[in-house]
């Protein structure tokens, strides 16, 4: 009696069975529906109709994978790597005062993992003397990764008055991040001294990767 190969459902006929034709050609459509990845580099890829859509490759050259859409070559990582945006805030921030601003909305197409970097441009009278706590902000869930970075505006004696500005940058990883729109933001926490600062703007740049379970900073 015949038996069928786990993987791929093949006929598996015993020696004492009749030869039948229309096993042989079955077994063969299955196989030719299943190729494989097919080897090659970027140069000698081929050129394949639309019944091959779906099918891989990889160059040994590029050490990458690709498929065929039926009229193409992809790169299976042709998923944008990079998103990045900045935002012109001018906004005046108190002392005491916490605040949360969006810089960035974008989609992911895949899972992933994310390294995220801001930076932040703040003015503040060069007389004064005030704190501020800087940290990204991620779907609306602060991102201390166990440090959150302060920013100490010192006064210069006998300047009065005049704007100073600084710069801070902060840095973040999501090590499991679902396919969909997300929101990358800052938060800035002003210290209890008795001046206000204004936070002119912020700038964002966040890079994909490939998830993988574990993933840490």
């Amino acid at each position: 009696m015949a038996t069928y190969s786990t993987v791929l459902g093949l006929k598996l006929n015993q020696l004492s069975d009749p030869f039948e034709l229309s096993d042989f050609v079955a077994n063969w459509d299955i196989l030719d529906a299943s190729p494989g990845t097919f080897i090659c580099t970027s140069v000698s890829r081929p050129s394949w109709g639309t019944s091959q859509a779906g099918r891989m490759i990889f160059m040994t050259d590029l050490k990458q994978l690709s498929y065929w859409t039926g009229t193409a070559w992809a790169d299976l990582r042709d998923a944008v790597p990079t998103f990045a945006g900045g935002t012109y805030l001018d906004v005046k921030c108190n002392p005491g005062s916490s605040g949360t601003f969006n810089i960035l909305t974008f989609t992911t197409p895949r899972p992933c993992s994310m390294a995220i970097f801001a930076s932040a441009t703040y003015n503040y009278p060069n007389n004064k003397t005030q704190d501020v706590y800087q940290s990204v902000m991620f779907d609306g869930v602060q991102q201390y990764l166990g440090y959150r970075e302060q920013i100490r505006m010192s006064p210069t004696g006998g300047d009065s008055g005049v704007a100073a500005g600084t710069n801070a940058a902060s840095v973040a990883q999501i090590p499991a991040l679902s396919a969909g729109q997300h929101k990358i933001g800052m938060q800035v926490q002003v210290g209890t001294y008795n001046t206000p600062i204004t936070l002119i703007g912020v700038k964002v740049v966040a890079m994909i990767s490939l998830y993988q379970s574990g993933n840490s900073l």
